[in-house]
């Protein structure tokens, strides 16, 4: 583990958001992302990105070449990551989804956005799209696609149930370069809802034994960060 908490502590310090800190642009970003306030702890009002923090942080110190997001129901989390690249003037962002809808089958929370027109072009209208690639495919099927890809920083955030959270966990850790980060959402939900049964939480069991990792505890989400 090199220095994770001493990073985390940094990404708060003003120089690593001056690009990002007008409010205005922080609540257009949520709005324009439709920001999950609940998932996230954020706040569009308040122009607080929450969870949002922490990967702007991360990516404005760590400064990465290849950034990989896996789902998004409007595109939130890749918004900020892609945001944090542009103002490094540095990095690209990959973003993987399948663009499933609630009547599919692992669609989860998804809502097919990624399939229509405007979520095609959002990221353009935002102005970030030389900064991003949406592959509206599956994990399974990206992987094979991009064998010899790698990244310093995953983002997961897909298929929730253990077996696809450990699945997308297998496919893209090999693919992780050392020192690199991979982060978690949803780690802290616990069973059977409508969507499915949530597995995330079993899987971070599993790594903090492995990885000295930090857990950020939420009971209606919760993150977890570890360095390879």
């Amino acid at each position: 583990m090199f220095g994770i908490k001493t990073k985390l502590k940094k990404i708060f310090r003003s120089k690593f958001i001056h690009n990002i800190s007008n409010n205005g642009k922080i609540s257009d970003l949520m709005s324009v992302f439709q920001a999950d306030e609940y998932g996230h702890e954020c706040n569009t009002k308040k122009a607080d990105l929450g969870y949002g923090w922490i990967h702007y942080g991360l990516i404005r110190q760590q400064k990465p070449k290849n950034v990989l997001c896996i789902g998004s129901r409007y595109g939130f989390v890749p918004a900020v990551l892609t945001q944090a690249c542009k103002d490094n003037e540095f990095g690209h962002v990959d973003f993987v989804d399948a663009g499933f809808d609630l009547d599919d089958k692992g669609g989860w929370t998804g809502v097919g956005y990624w399939k229509t027109e405007k979520g095609r072009n959002c990221f353009n209208s935002f102005g970030l799209g030389s900064y991003i690639t949406l592959f509206v495919t599956t994990t399974l099927k990206f992987s094979k696609r991009f064998p010899n890809r790698t990244y310093d920083y995953i983002y997961i955030d897909g298929d929730h149930s253990f077996d696809g959270v450990v699945l997308d966990f297998k496919l893209f850790i090999p693919m992780l370069n050392k020192g690199g980060y991979i982060v978690f959402h949803d780690i802290c939900v616990k069973g059977n809802k409508s969507e499915g049964e949530y597995g995330v939480w079993k899987l971070w069991n599993k790594l903090e034994k492995e990885f000295k990792g930090i857990k950020i505890n939420y009971v209606g989400s919760g993150l977890g960060i570890v360095q390879k």
